[in-house]
């Protein structure tokens, strides 16, 4: 269970996220104490519509992120993940320095000044915006095995 202040500053962030112009663009749901499920589109394919699963083991750090199923809520799907620089749907992972799962497989940038986590300001909101820009700039269809 997260801790109180990690709590409410989460939930403080997440108000001011939702409040920005771009979070139009973003259907967002709780899916637990620190986990958003959030419905994300490119502005490549806006009909192509995936389900990101973002879960904060600590707030403001960096979140996991796995896509998920939206016909079955399976998180080991490789077909759930769009094709993104640095995505890898046929491990379930994102090998990018804005998730655990990049840090986790690259520990050498958590001291890295150009890899390094900022815990600064808002983590929910640059987190969502990071997969945004992502999904409009680097999208090249969706995972097929």
């Amino acid at each position: 269970m997260a801790d109180e202040l990690s709590r409410l500053s989460f939930e403080q962030d997440l108000a001011n996220a939702l409040g920005v112009e771009d979070a139009a663009r973003w259907k967002v749901s709780r899916a637990g104490e620190l986990e958003l499920l959030v419905e994300i589109t490119s502005a490549k394919a806006p009909a192509e519509i995936f389900q990101a699963l973002l879960r904060w083991l600590e707030y403001p750090g960096f979140a996991s992120m796995k896509f998920r199923d939206p016909a079955t809520g399976r998180l080991d799907m490789p077909t759930a993940w769009p094709v993104v620089r640095g995505f890898r749907p046929a491990t379930l992972d994102a090998c990018v320095n804005w998730t655990l799962e990049g840090f986790n497989l690259h520990p050498e940038w958590r001291n890295d000044p150009n890899f390094k986590w900022n815990p600064s300001g808002n983590a929910v909101l640059r987190t969502l915006k990071t997969l945004q820009n992502e999904m409009d700039d680097h999208y090249t269809g969706r995972f097929k095995q």
